[in-house]
């Protein structure tokens, strides 16, 4: 099975939890998701928090891989606000119909229940499958 780990991340928590993963499964691909338009500490939360809250979409680097070779296709992010950072919406969107998802989301306090439902339905609407969803507590 193809697999691809799609990640973004703001400070490497999420970077580090991606090659984490990608250490536990082996052959997989890597692939670091950036932003066109970088946040900092202030926009990040006085416009990414925001937008996140809203599941709205920034505008993303191009991928590198056509995510149709791909049988899995695993996401990690972080949670701003209790919902997937923005740039997580922007990888869903690449999403193609078919592909099994897994979904680490990455969050100092371990959870994300105002938005996991949510988050979930996002990967069915795209009419693929998803396999699992894990809430990573990166605090210690």
């Amino acid at each position: 099975m193809k697999t691809i780990i799609m990640y973004y991340t703001f400070g490497g928590t999420s970077k580090k939890e991606a090659e984490r993963i990608a250490d536990e499964k082996k052959n997989v691909v890597l692939c670091e998701v950036q932003q066109k338009k970088k946040y900092n500490i202030l926009t990040a939360f006085f416009s990414g928090c925001p937008k996140a809250m809203k599941r709205k979409a920034v505008e993303i680097k191009e991928v590198p891989y056509d995510l149709a070779d791909f049988d899995r296709i695993i996401f990690v992010a972080p949670i701003w606000a209790g919902f997937p950072v923005p740039a997580f919406n922007s990888m869903v969107n690449l999403l193609p119909a078919g592909k099994e998802v897994e979904i680490f989301m990455c969050s100092g306090g371990g959870e994300a229940p105002k938005s996991e439902e949510g988050t979930k339905k996002m990967i069915q609407d795209k009419n693929s499958k998803l396999i699992a969803y894990h809430n990573i507590k990166t605090s210690k």
